[in-house]
């Protein structure tokens, strides 16, 4: 999980999932959210991860969340 796939891709990661919703300190959320906000986005966020994973791949691929 990135919010800077491009770097993600250069390294050869398979399955990168770009939280564009993130901010470049917090990929895995944004503290300023209220805390219901908050465990939703991260709940979204964990979800897509485990989709990214179970998606059969051929390379780098981004997922979006």
């Amino acid at each position: 999980m990135t919010c800077l796939p491009n770097v993600a891709r250069d390294i050869g990661a398979n399955r990168i999932v770009n939280t564009r919703d993130g901010h470049f300190h917090h990929p895995f959320g944004d503290p300023s959210r209220e805390a219901n906000a908050e465990r939703e986005w991260r709940l979204g966020a964990a979800r897509a991860a485990v989709h990214a994973l179970t998606e059969a791949v051929d390379g780098p691929t981004v997922f979006e969340y």
